[in-house]
């Protein structure tokens, strides 16, 4: 297996593949979650992530109007996952690993430096792209709309879920995996592909989604 040893093992000996691996999983998790949760508030549900729902396939496809069973099919391609949540599941992982027998501190540690994440991404995505993809200005104890308390509170309860319960899963189905053929190029597809919807919403057509 392919190790990083960086910074005094600061990425825990983990291959490259496993932290891709990683970021996969949790972001596709991390668009479940966020479904999920925006469902419930808003009571419907919305494009998110890189899962893009477009118009009906008769829109691009003029001949299938006489076909409506299919022609009125929404057009959806993309993929299912929001990168925040997957880059934030690396970053739990390989920095509070070490906290995991101190579930306190490892609340407390996610809870901090996660949130100073957000913060940290809603300025860049902001400097480079000139829009804000969330907005906590509602919420309870906010700091100009980017982070929260009740965000703050999340992210503490998602680091002890990804480094108590969903790092030990994952290692074993990694350690799986790797021996299947064509898994590397699978990984490796798959984050291409990401990089492509990822362009694609925010440089190429960021009309394509609204949230």
């Amino acid at each position: 297996m392919e190790k990083l040893s960086i910074g005094n093992n600061v990425w825990n000996r983990r291959s490259i593949y496993d932290l891709l691996f990683i970021f996969l999983v949790c972001g596709m998790l991390g668009w479940i979650f966020e479904t999920i949760a925006v469902y419930i508030t808003v009571g419907k549900l919305t494009d998110r992530g890189y899962l893009f729902i477009l118009n009906k396939l008769s829109s691009y496809f003029p001949v299938l109007k006489k076909y409506p069973l299919i022609g009125n099919i929404p057009l959806i391609w993309g993929l299912p996952l929001i990168q925040i949540y997957g880059i934030g599941g690396v970053l739990m992982t390989v920095f509070f690993g070490r906290l995991k027998k101190h579930p306190i501190r490892l609340f407390f540690a996610g809870a901090f430096w996660m949130t100073l994440f957000e913060l940290f991404s809603s300025y860049l995505t902001s400097w480079l792209l000139g829009r804000t993809y969330w907005d906590y200005s509602q919420e309870f104890m906010n700091f100009q709309g980017r982070i929260c308390l009740k965000s703050t509170i999340m992210w503490g309860i998602l680091s002890l879920f990804a480094v108590m319960l969903l790092d030990p899963l994952l290692d074993k189905l990694y350690q799986r995996f790797e021996r299947v053929t064509y898994y590397k190029a699978a990984v490796i597809v798959l984050v291409v592909y990401t990089i492509i919807c990822e362009i694609t919403k925010y440089w190429l057509d960021p009309t394509i989604i609204s949230n």
